[in-house]
């Protein structure tokens, strides 16, 4: 049996990646800040502490864990940095020991096609830093780019991250994903008005008839998760449904 950790696991991605590894044997560890194995809100520094403190006493090892908690406007910007960067960079490192223990440790974040959007430089310059309480500074100054600049930082600390000490030398090995626009609660306020819908066709246009359930991309996270998953490191695939080839073109990035 394959013990791994998901956060964000109350809903949307997370609860279909709870489903689905389920389905194969394995054993997940449900975090949230609804509930779960373990209630907490990662965006705030001192429970992403006890939450990892409780995670010791309680596991031994740690096969794999995958980082799906996220947070969107109209959430505050600050509160956006401070869940979706460093409730993952500010979370895992401190996960390292248990997960170093496995046989064959697999560690997952889930970006954003947001990614490719405009950002603010500084911003990411900041959680990069590691400097919390100046990124969240800057993101009210920034407002709507904290979102996009959260998780452009988020993608280049996995391809940093991934390389560094105690990582894939030690066997963990380190990816993210980057989804499109899926059908979840988050998406629920411009999916369900036309002028909801044309907002979100220019910032993520489909070639695919319509766009992706959590379902649909629990597969993915659940492979490289895996212990199948064997010399994937530091990589972020799109997945969602065209919009990075038809925002960027067909250059290989």
């Amino acid at each position: 049996m394959r013990n791994i950790l998901v956060t964000g696991a109350s809903g949307g991605i997370g609860t279909a990646l709870v489903n689905h590894v389920q389905s194969l044997g394995w054993r997940p560890f449900q975090v949230d800040v609804h509930g779960g194995d373990w209630s907490a809100d990662l965006g705030v520094p001192e429970q992403r502490t006890l939450l990892c403190e409780r995670i010791a006493r309680s596991c031994d090892v740690l096969d794999a864990v995958v980082c799906c908690a996220g947070v969107a406007p109209p959430v505050d910007p600050e509160k956006i940095v401070s869940v979706n960067f460093f409730g993952v960079a500010g979370f895992l490192g401190r996960l390292l020991p248990l997960l170093q223990a496995s046989a064959s440790p697999r560690v997952v974040v889930v970006t954003s096609i947001a990614s490719v959007h405009p950002v603010d430089a500084a911003l990411m310059d900041l959680c990069l830093a590691g400097d919390e309480l100046r990124a969240r500074e800057r993101a009210m100054q920034t407002g709507a780019l904290a979102y996009a600049s959260s998780k452009a930082a988020l993608a280049r600390w996995v391809r940093r991250t991934a390389i560094s000490s105690g990582w894939a030398d030690r066997g963990v090995l380190l990816n993210g994903i980057a989804p499109g626009t899926i059908k979840t609660a988050m998406a629920q306020p411009l999916l369900s008005t036309g002028e909801g819908r044309d907002k979100l066709a220019r910032a993520t246009p489909l070639a695919v008839a319509d766009y992706a359930e959590p379902a649909d991309i629990a597969p993915l996270l659940a492979f490289l998760a895996s212990a199948d998953a064997r010399f994937i490191v530091g990589q972020i695939p799109f997945v969602d449904g065209g919009s990075e080839v038809l925002l960027r073109g067909e250059a290989p990035v």
